[in-house]
Order: structure tokens, then C-alpha cells, then sequence
């Protein structure tokens, strides 16, 4: 026979992880009001861009974006069908509440990733002042480092294709099953306490500049050009951080 499975524990996984989203000393507010359990920020994309045409984007994005839907990726916002922002922003893990004002006076779909969230500190979610934010996506990869067993939770006023399954009761449970018993282990800012002195004396190491976001130590010379996003030299120091 087919293996049961108990919905009631994923359901109650989704309400635990809108909880410990929201248990962070970081400010959380704002969010749409519907919420579904999706496999990473990287499946919410996906989703997204099945729903509209145009994604506009700021200069350092997340490249997933232009690697997947390249001629539909634009920088000139009055083109674009929706926008996203990362926030903390992909690429100085610093705050993107600049970037997501000038998006907001577009009065276009916006759509906030999250993913860095668990990995950052003295960062604002408030999005209580903005009047466009239709989706905002959180996922726990970067604070378990579950990557490859990706799970996010979508908070969204739009009809995403996981808007409709949810209602059928068809939600993927594999990858939320993984994270039952974890959230229990770490808060969003467990990390950020363990790591916080290994990520300053790293980027004193190197002459760097400490990000927001843990895993990252910013260059604004011409030493480390190499590693270039659009203003900003970003480098992963995440394998030198040490307990």
C-alpha cells in the first residue's frame, strides 16, 4: 500500500515557520496575509514567471533571473510587468528599503526575496509603507544548509500555481518533512550570534568590509574586481567562518 501521510504535521509546519520567521529581533510586519509552503524562494521565481512577462530588476541582482528568462529580464522598471528585489540585496547583503521605494512608485507587482533572512542582522521587513508589495518569500536554506532539500514559505496576494494546488490539497511535502524537527534547533538569529566575530575578523583578514549578511565581506577598490556585482566587489567568505 502507499505510504500514508499525516497532513496535519505539514500544516502545522507552515504555522510554525510563519512563527519563526516572525520570532526574529529583526522587525517583521507586512507581509500579504495568505501563506504557502513552497520548495525555496527559487520555486516561487519559477512560479513568477509564468505570471508575468517583464521581470524588471536593479543592477546586482540575483542572476537566476537573466541565466533563465534573459530577454525577459529588464533594468528600465517603466518596461517591466512586475519587479523584484532581494532584500537583504543579492549583491552587498545590506538593506534593500531604498531600492524597494523606488520600485514602490511604480505601482507595479513587486516581489520581495527573503532568502538571505537567518543569515543577516539589523535589518528591517517591515513593509507596512509600501502599497505594491504582492509577494514576499522566505526560505530556510542559508540557516540549515538544506539547499538541496529546499523548502520556502511564499507569503502572496497573487494567484501562484501553489495558491491552487494548496486548495486541492496536493502541497509537495518532501522537503518540508526535513525541516520538522530543525526549526526547533535555531532561531533566525542563531546564526548571526555563532558566526558574527568569525565574519569580522575574516574581513579585518582581508581588508574587507563586513555585509549585513553573514556570509559576505564587501569591497568597494579595485582589489577584487574579479568578484564584481554591480557596484560592489562581493566575496563569500562563508567556508573561512569559523566557530
Amino acid at each position: 500500500e502507499p505510504e500514508s501521510v499525516d497532513i496535519s504535521q505539514f500544516i502545522k509546519f507552515k504555522e510554525k515557520f510563519n512563527k519563526w520567521i516572525h520570532s526574529s529581533t529583526q522587525l517583521v510586519k507586512g507581509l500579504p496575509k495568505s501563506y504557502y509552503i513552497v520548495s525555496g524562494v527559487t520555486d516561487a521565481f519559477n512560479q513568477m514567471y509564468g505570471m508575468y512577462n517583464k521581470i524588471g530588476i536593479f543592477e546586482g541582482e540575483y542572476g537566476y533571473h537573466s541565466l533563465v528568462i534573459k530577454n525577459r529580464v529588464t533594468l528600465n522598471l517603466d518596461e517591466a510587468d512586475a519587479i523584484v528585489i532581494s532584500h537583504p540585496f543579492s549583491a552587498d547583503g545590506m538593506s534593500s528599503h531604498e531600492k524597494i521605494k523606488i520600485a514602490d512608485s511604480y505601482n507595479k507587482p513587486i516581489f520581495v526575496d527573503c532568502a538571505f533572512f537567518g543569515v543577516c542582522h539589523d535589518i528591517n521587513f517591515d513593509f507596512c509603507s509600501y502599497k505594491n508589495i504582492h509577494s514576499v518569500c522566505f526560505s530556510l536554506s542559508k540557516s540549515f544548509g538544506t539547499g538541496l532539500h529546499r523548502v520556502g514559505l511564499l507569503y502572496t496576494v497573487d494567484r501562484y500555481p501553489v495558491t491552487v494546488y494548496s486548495k486541492w490539497h496536493y502541497p509537495l511535502i518532501a522537503c518540508a518533512e526535513h525541516h520538522y524537527t530543525l526549526l526547533d534547533t535555531m532561531s533566525p538569529d542563531s546564526i548571526i550570534q555563532k558566526y558574527k566575530d568569525s565574519q569580522l575578523a575574516v574581513c579585518q583578514e582581508f581588508n574587507l568590509i563586513p555585509s549585513n549578511t553573514i556570509l559576505f565581506g564587501l569591497d568597494y577598490s579595485e582589489k577584487y574586481v574579479s568578484f564584481k556585482r554591480g557596484s560592489v566587489n562581493r566575496l563569500c567568505i562563508s567556508h573561512l567562518l569559523k566557530l
